[in-house]
């Protein structure tokens, strides 16, 4: 996605009269990226200013949200050999995968600008990760809890 853009018309008069106006933008804000060309149209100067994320915090969002999918296919795999071998409780990888699924939430919040819950991050990665990794948390517990009671007790 390009920067938002914007047009926007100045001038200035005093006493009736036209008097130069001069105007500087500069980016401060690592964050974001901005742009500006200026022009004339009608005898008004006319000024466009694109403002957008700048690459740095797109590659680290894109690696943020892959990390997530990462994440959440590890655990989704490492359920999988759990329920498919009929392991039982296996304290350990349960862990794992709990420590997984609260990580997720306070790796989410140092996204560059903490986004508010809802952003496209969100709907791409977190949200889905968050959800598959407690699925096969809940999954590895009751498949795990079933293995237990059918298992001979010990002598």
């Amino acid at each position: 996605m390009g920067p938002d853009r914007s047009r926007r018309p100045s001038g200035a008069a005093q006493g009736g009269e036209k008097v130069p106006v001069r105007m500087t933008l500069s980016n401060n804000d690592a964050l974001f990226s901005a742009d500006a060309d200026g022009s004339e149209d009608n005898g008004t100067a006319v000024f466009d200013v694109g403002l957008g994320r700048s690459h740095s915090v797109l590659v680290f969002a894109v690696f943020m949200m892959t990390a997530m999918w990462a994440l959440a296919a590890a655990v989704l795999t490492g359920a999988w050999f759990l329920v498919t071998r009929r392991e039982g409780l296996t304290w350990p990888a349960l862990g794992w995968m709990a420590a997984t699924l609260f990580a997720l939430a306070a790796f989410r919040n140092t996204a560059p600008g903490t986004p508010p819950i809802g952003s496209l991050m969100d709907y791409l990665a977190f949200l889905w990760a968050e959800t598959v990794i407690a699925s096969c948390l809940v999954t590895v517990v009751v498949t795990g809890f079933r293995a237990e009671r059918r298992s001979p007790a010990p002598e």
